[in-house]
């Protein structure tokens, strides 16, 4: 055979071979990739599986009431938690009335995204589903605008609108004494003017 004719049908020997190869190869199933995996049992042991990712408010409010830190310090977590969560939902107007149970829904998942940022067995939930302070007596807000929201507690005394009330505003200031419950505009006038 002359050697021209030899070295064809050699290489051709050889493109047919890895052909072959690459063909078996391909027809086999890739293995799965190691996070679709299902993990090893062997006898006597669990699976081994992720634990499940902390939702953001748990992380946030992680000391909330707790006898180690201050009230004013709960209202502070229960704000960036607000915060947080309306930087994630955003929209115009995200807490229409302002209440309680409003703020306490969307951070249980009943928002425009449908995102859960605080677990339902959160320690700032009352049996009713409220937000509550560390005295359990649920929070009043008070919505102005779509990122000022002021928080208030009952204090230790679980009565609002007393003089112990802890009262965070939106900017991160805490109102006590005089200037906590503001004198009403049906007060008696004083001695010697006249009602109008």
């Amino acid at each position: 055979m002359p050697r021209p004719r030899l070295f064809f049908f050699l290489g051709l020997g050889v493109l047919l071979g890895v052909a072959l190869l690459m063909w078996r190869r391909s027809s086999s199933p890739p293995p799965p990739p190691a996070s679709l995996a299902k993990p090893e049992v062997h006898a006597g042991s669990t699976p081994q599986m992720h634990p499940p990712l902390e939702l953001p408010g748990d992380a946030i409010l992680k000391n909330y009431a707790l006898p180690t830190t201050r009230p004013q310090e709960d209202l502070e977590a229960l704000a960036h938690t607000l915060s947080n969560l309306l930087l994630l939902i955003k929209g115009d107007s995200p807490f229409r009335m302002g209440a309680n149970e409003e703020f306490a829904a969307a951070l249980r998942g009943k928002n425009r995204t449908q995102l859960r940022f605080l677990s339902d067995s959160h320690r700032a939930f009352n049996a009713q589903g409220q937000l509550i302070d560390r005295w359990e007596t649920p929070l009043y807000f008070h919505a102005l605008a779509r990122d000022k929201v002021d928080i208030r507690s009952a204090g230790p005394d679980r009565q609002m609108w007393t003089a112990d009330d802890l009262h965070r505003h939106y900017d991160g200031n805490f109102l006590k004494g005089e200037a906590l419950n503001p004198k009403s505009l049906f007060q008696e006038k004083a001695p010697g003017r006249s009602a109008r």
